[in-house]
Formats: C-alpha cells, structure tokens, sequence
C-alpha cells in the first residue's frame, strides 16, 4: 500500500497493479465485499451504496479485500470517487499500525486524496455546470480533515514527493478515464442541479447546524435529474489546458496549506488556504 508500491506498478502498467501485500482467501471474505459484487456497484455507478459499503467495513478480511480492491480499481482509472474511498480507507487502517508503516500508510492516503483532486480538475471539464466540480473539491476537503494537517506537517521535499506520484497516477490514468467519463459523479450539486430541485424536486426546513445562523432549507430532487455534458471538443481541450498546469497547481496548494498549519501552530494562520 505504500508510495513504492504504487508508483512501481505505474511503472510496470497502470492495467497491471501488483497483488494484495497481504492476499486474502476469497472464501473468508464476505459475500457483500466480494470483489465481484463491488464491481457491479461500480458498473452501476452506484455510489451511495459503493461508498455506504466500503465505509462500514468491520472484518479484517474484508478491510484487507476492498483496501486491494480499492488500490487496483484507482490505478485502473475509474472514478475519482473510488480515490477518495481508498483514501479515507487507508486512513482508518493506518490506525494502531507500528509508526513506520502508519506513516507510510498516510502518505499514500495523502498522495491518493491529491490524485483525487487532481482528477476532478481534469475530469470536471465534461461538466456544463462549470460550478459542479468545486463541489467536489469541497467535498474532498471535508472528506477526511485529519489528512490536509498532516500534509502540511510533511517537509517541502515530502510534498513534493506525493505531488509528483499524484500526478503521474492522473497522466497514467487519463486514457481511461478519458473514455469512461465521470459526469455521474463530479457533475452534480452545482447550480444547474439545484435549479433543476427548484422546480422539479420538493424542500423542507431542517434546524440549523451549529455555528451556522439563518433557516436551512434542504432541497430533495425527484431523482430524474441528468448532469449536462460540453461538447466533447470543449472538454477535451479543458482537460488539455489542465493537465500541464497540476504540478504547479497541487504544489502551490500544498505549500499553502503547510504555512497555514506553521500559521496555526503560532496562532497567526489567517484564512484557511484550502477554502
């Protein structure tokens, strides 16, 4: 699971990622995290019940499975989304690890969240709600808050480090991804989607969370809503545009949340880069 091991199956064939470090028989893993059966929620672009599933994994067998599953269907370049659970994955089993694996364990967490980002900036340029793929990103940020500090807490050649690997992940990546698309995925809750609930969907009012001040009003679609799509020489020129601009970008980004969390330690942090 560790950076080597991912950027050597890169380097072997993004079609070919190595074995489980630790394989597991199929007949100790249950029947509802079997590879197969992930599979077809992945086919299915089933993401609620994908994520729900692999979220609440509580055998060891089965963490073991969906952590190899997870790793093996990223390098393949499915959705960005199948990132994200793979890094929040890693997360968690990094916990009660012995400290070096651990932190090879987060690293790898680290560098598969930034490949994420950097997949929803290449692959959010299908959406035609141009405001869909922040909401992404911003869910991304969310998404594990315990992993942005410990980037930051990394030195300037450890950053760099996961950048480079995230962005080869995306270039290895990019073929296939640019093929399957992910519009299911990163092109929903932007404005277009919220408009479309307006009219089409109905609203309640829900207490407000704390520290959030005035009515919350939440919006419940009627489930027929479609993400629009560019035309595919718009997009394919945006992802052509985007691609040479990552290294640069993932590099400003980290650098920025590694001063806020120097900042934060002096109580002098300003605003949170990441936002």
């Amino acid at each position: 699971m560790a950076l080597w091991t991912i950027t050597a199956a890169l380097a072997a064939s993004a079609a070919q990622p190595p074995a489980p470090i630790v394989p597991v028989p199929a007949m100790q893993v249950s029947p509802e995290h079997a590879p197969a059966v992930l599979d077809a929620l992945l086919a299915a672009r089933d993401y609620m019940t994908l994520g729900k599933r692999i979220g609440e994994v509580s055998r060891q067998p089965d963490l073991v499975s969906d952590l190899a599953w997870l790793r093996d269907r990223t390098i393949e370049g499915n959705s960005a989304f199948v990132a994200m659970l793979y890094s929040r994955l890693l997360w968690t089993a990094a916990e009660g690890l012995p400290e070096e694996p651990q932190r090879e364990w987060r690293e790898t967490a680290a560098m598969m969240t930034l490949y994420a980002q950097a997949a929803i900036m290449v692959d959010g340029q299908r959406c035609g709600d141009r405001s869909a793929p922040a909401n992404r990103s911003q869910q991304l940020l969310e998404w594990n808050p315990e992993i942005w500090p410990f980037i930051g807490s990394l030195k300037a050649e450890e950053r760099k480090r996961l950048v480079d690997v995230a962005v080869l992940v995306e270039g290895k990546t990019a073929a296939r991804r640019d093929a399957l698309g992910d519009v299911d995925f990163l092109c929903r809750g932007g404005m277009e989607e919220i408009q479309y609930n307006l009219i089409h969907g109905t609203s309640r009012e829900e207490a407000p969370r704390p520290g959030v001040i005035g009515r919350q009003i939440v919006l419940a679609g009627d489930g027929k809503y479609k993400p629009s799509e560019r035309p595919q020489a718009e997009w394919t020129a945006g992802a052509a545009k985007m691609r040479p601009t990552l290294l640069a970008g993932l590099r400003t980004m980290t650098d920025a949340v590694a001063r806020h969390s120097s900042g934060a330690e002096t109580g002098k942090s300003g605003p949170d880069p990441r936002r």
